[in-house]
């Protein structure tokens, strides 16, 4: 978990030390980040992907 967030916060994504707080407390809240990160990587991998065609 730690290197998820290590790497968030690296890449300025999010806000340290509230975001990080929040994430240990909340289950949902963690798990919501890691979805949304998947699937913004989905997403631009999708684009990627559509723009290698042409």
């Amino acid at each position: 978990m730690d290197f998820f967030l290590n790497i968030l916060i690296t890449l300025g994504l999010i806000p340290a030390k509230d975001l990080s707080d929040s994430m240990q407390k909340s289950k949902t809240l963690t798990s919501m980040v890691i979805v949304g990160a998947l699937l913004f990587g989905a997403f631009v991998f999708f684009l990627f992907h559509m723009a290698g065609k042409q």
